[in-house]
Formats: C-alpha cells, structure tokens, sequence
C-alpha cells in the first residue's frame, strides 16, 4: 500500500469511526502488505447484522449449504456463521480490531484475512462452504495451521521466529501444560513433542538457555519460589522434575546440534571447521559466536 493510498484509507476511516489518526495510520501500515482493503471487524459485523440473505448456485442440494450474504467488505458471498466464528476467534481484540483481505477471495471455498492489533498479527482462513474459520499460521501467505494455538506458526515456519517469540511460545506452551499436568502432578510429566520442537528451533538459534528456561518456570515453577510455594516432599518432586525436563531437554538440543553440523558440513559463515565439543549458546550452522551474525533490530512481535 504505497503512502496516498494508505492516507486516503485513514481519512476514510477516520469518518466512518470516529477514531484518532495516529491510531487508524499505525494501524494501516501493519496491514499495507495485505492488497485487498482494510476494514474493521464491526463494519464486518454491520453488513453480517443488515445484510439480507443471499441465493449462490453451490452445485449441490442448497440445504446442505450455509445461509450466506454478499459482503460489500470481501466482495463476495460469505456465511453468517463463519462471520460470527471470526467474530468469537477475535473477541479478546474487541469489534475495532483492523482486517485486511490478504488473498483474493474464492467464490464459495475461502478467503484469507489478516487482524492487526495490540496482540500482533494473526490470520485466519474463512471457510466459505461451511460456518467455519481456521486459524492460520502467522507467517505470510502460509495456508498451514500453527503447531498450537500457543505456538503459533507451522512446523515449516517456526525456524522464521525471533529467540523473543521463541521464548514467549514456550512460555504460553509451558504454561498450557501446566494447568493440565505441571504443577499437579510434576512427576507425571514424561516429556512432550511441542516442546521438543520449540528447543531444535531454538538450539538453532543458539538459543537453548532462554527457551527452555522460560519452558519449564512456565511448566512448573520459577525455582527460586518453590519452596514458597510448595513444602516438604512436594518441594523435591518439583524440583526433581525440572532437573529431569531439563536433562532430557538438554540432550535433545545436543543431538540438533550434531544433526545440523553433520548437513552443514562445516560453518556457512567462514568454511571452517566445527569446534569439538557442542556449544548451545552458538547458533547451530556457525563454528563459534564470531562467525554468527548478529541478532536483527528489535521489531513488533507479529506472534
């Protein structure tokens, strides 16, 4: 979205809400990589509420489609179910959070929207056949789901994530089993395939220290407050739990390291030889901290 474009947006958004320009300007530019038009979730809503039902050909019994209307906003035909689904996927956010088409739509099989707010980016694919809406992974025109809703990109693009998002998905993960299983029974926890993908992509990153810290204080406690929190024998089975997590954890990231150097072959940087020994505050692919470039400029989170 090149600048008079975006600014003729703002000012038409300014009269349609009511809302201060800074916002709606800094609200625009997250979405500028989106081509389709930006709008807000309750203008969404409006046409979902006055909107009269609308007559597709679907090719099949119409009573086994959804009840759909012609959206002005997305420029086709869409359920009012899978309008409410978005609607209910993004309520924390509230009806001013900012959409944007990020694909064309496909007549009667999806559209692909993005939301832009406080939280960060997110995606979702509308189901057009069905009342239905599926949370995308985060990475741009990706089609696959997240890992989780707490790890919030495909396995395919997880390795795209900074060591900050990293460690902020290892803490929501952490924190998912922890209700369940953690801190009520530590000692039952035998370990869980999501965490161990979190700790290749971060070994990769040479950030093993930072992620599986913030895993297991989420998992089970910060250790310092154990013993405020917990007394006698259940103050060493928790304990007892992180230190088995984290050797477990910890040889996990060994062998991503030595699978990463055995495909490498040598360091990408220099075309040196790897150090013997394995080093997890190194990046995975480079001989020593020297070689691995430098962590890019702080950014707004899209996680």
């Amino acid at each position: 979205m090149d600048d008079k474009r975006r600014k003729k947006d703002v000012r038409a958004a300014l009269e349609r809400t009511g809302r201060r320009y800074t916002v709606l300007n800094r609200e625009l530019r997250a979405t500028s990589q989106c081509p389709g038009r930006v709008f807000l979730l309750q203008e969404l809503l409006t046409e979902c509420a006055t909107w009269p039902p609308a007559t597709v050909d679907w090719g099949y019994d119409s009573a086994l489609a959804p009840e759909v209307f012609e959206s002005d906003l997305l420029g086709g035909a869409i359920p009012f179910g899978t309008v409410l689904e978005l609607a209910g996927a993004l309520a924390q956010e509230g009806r001013g959070v900012r959409l944007a088409l990020e694909s064309s739509l496909d007549p009667l099989e999806e559209a692909v929207v993005v939301s832009s707010s406080r939280s960060g980016r997110r995606r979702f694919q509308l189901v057009l056949s069905q009342d239905m809406v599926n949370e995308l992974c985060r990475y741009p025109q990706c089609r696959n789901r997240p890992v989780h809703w707490t790890i919030v990109r495909c396995a395919r693009h997880l390795a795209e994530s900074s060591v900050k998002e990293l460690v902020m998905m290892a803490e929501d993960w952490g924190m998912a089993l922890s209700d369940d299983i953690g801190q009520q029974d530590p000692l039952r926890f035998k370990g869980d395939p999501h965490a161990d993908l979190l700790i290749k992509v971060a070994t990769a990153h040479g950030a093993f220290d930072a992620v599986c810290t913030a895993f297991l204080r989420s998992l089970f406690e910060d250790p310092v407050l154990i013993d405020e929190r917990f007394t006698g024998t259940e103050a060493l089975d928790v304990r007892h739990a992180i230190d088995r997590e984290q050797m477990r954890l910890h040889r996990i990231a060994v062998a991503e390291v030595r699978r990463i150097r055995d495909e490498a072959g040598s360091c990408v940087s220099c075309g040196g030889n790897f150090r013997s020994g394995v080093f997890l505050d190194v990046p995975a692919r480079f001989c020593s901290k020297d070689c691995a470039p430098p962590p890019p400029a702080t950014k707004p989170t899209s996680v």
